[in-house]
């Protein structure tokens, strides 16, 4: 059995050196994009009509507005097919009766106008994170050789994965999980302007009430503990995968909170609940760990794109404020250059080298099988 090898001290460097660094350090660029252009009217919509493990689907993407988002192509029993719809954001497809649908799938007019497509299980991270879960997945339209799929994953001592390779990032609350999120007017609020509308945030849309969280702050904190009309939530990112999920914390008949263990396995996070003290992961969207060992996560519909995007789709302008109670430079990134190097700080069960290791895909997941979708399939 390998050796449980702390990395405590290395996160304080990297907080260490991040208190020194100045703003230039900090790159929100995606490795496979170029700076998208300036004006607007150039971003254009594309959609991709697909099937997987038996699902058929649809996604939508844009690389200048900066989103993916996959649906069901079923309503209500009845299978459609979708268009697209440029340049009308929220509005982004139609379906064949005629219905226009907004970014959140919401049919907004027409024979179907109120009814809801249902999400994919599906949001975004960096390709070695999809690659390191799930070995040797599909790339969309992609013609790379699948590698080596990997050796099988056992857990080990009473964790559902191998107990020797969950590493110590952290103390338990060494990164503290945000419970009173505070918000801010995004158009009136200097940290937002001094980060940029590029700027990536996790979006969040429940009876037509909308918040949005920058990465910025959650590169501090990972976990906000939320809630809109008695929907109890957290927004789970992290940093190192660049994924970022959204569960109920409504669990095994009570509400709890998410703190963050600072344990990682495959270099992602792996929060605990607090009313059991259970280790979840979140790739594996379960509870790896604990009293609810092998419950699943039900997960939230999510939007992760640019401020500038989100700007324009929401009704309200909620933002996650950085008025969290905590001191911290939420305008450097403490990872430094890390969102954009080849650099993985943890080991992988499973490296696959046809992408960029940061390239940020887009992960749709069926029967715990997952496919990617990139960027420039949307072009």
């Amino acid at each position: 059995m390998k050796t449980i090898i702390s990395k405590l001290g290395i996160l304080l460097v990297l907080f260490m050196l991040s208190c020194s660094s100045s703003s230039d350090d900090i790159s929100d660029s995606p490795p496979n994009n170029d700076t998208p252009p300036s004006d607007p009217s150039s971003y254009s919509i594309n959609l991709i009509t697909d099937s997987f493990e038996g699902e058929n689907f649809v996604v939508i993407g844009s690389e200048g507005w900066n989103f993916m988002v996959a649906f069901h192509s079923e309503l209500e029993g009845e299978s459609l097919s979708f268009t697209v719809i440029d340049g009308e954001l929220p509005v982004i497809m139609e379906d064949d009766m005629g219905s226009r649908y907004n970014i959140f799938g919401t049919a907004i007019d027409g024979i179907n106008e109120g009814k809801q497509l249902t999400p994919m299980n599906a949001y975004m991270g960096y390709w070695f994170s999809w690659g390191a879960f799930f070995p040797g997945l599909d790339i969309f339209d992609s013609n790379l050789p699948v590698q080596n799929q990997g050796e099988s994953v056992n857990g080990s001592q009473d964790w559902l994965i191998p107990r020797e390779e969950v590493y110590v990032g952290a103390l338990r609350d060494a990164i503290p999980a945000i419970d009173s999120p505070q918000y801010t007017n995004p158009k009136d609020d200097s940290f937002i302007n001094s980060i940029g509308e590029k700027a990536l945030v996790i979006g969040v849309c429940i009876d037509n009430q909308y918040k949005s969280y920058p990465h910025a702050i959650l590169n501090w904190h990972e976990i906000v503990n939320d809630e809109i009309n008695e929907s109890y939530y957290s927004v789970v990112f992290c940093p190192l995968t660049g994924t970022a999920t959204v569960w109920n914390r409504f669990i095994d008949g009570e509400v709890t909170t998410f703190g963050v263990s600072g344990f990682l396995y495959n270099s992602n996070v792996v929060p605990y609940d607090r009313k059991t003290s259970s280790n979840w992961s979140q790739m594996l969207q379960m509870c790896v760990q604990g009293e609810l060992s092998s419950s699943k996560t039900d997960n939230l519909f999510v939007l992760e794109t640019s401020i500038e995007t989100w700007s324009r789709i929401s009704t309200s302008n909620r933002m996650l404020s950085t008025d969290t109670g905590f001191n911290r430079s939420y305008n450097i990134n403490p990872y430094g250059s890390y969102p954009t190097s080849l650099t993985v700080n943890f080991p992988l069960n499973f490296s696959d080298d046809r992408l960029h290791p940061k390239e940020r895909v887009l992960g749709v997941i069926v029967n715990e099988k997952a496919k990617a979708y990139r960027f420039e399939s949307f072009k």
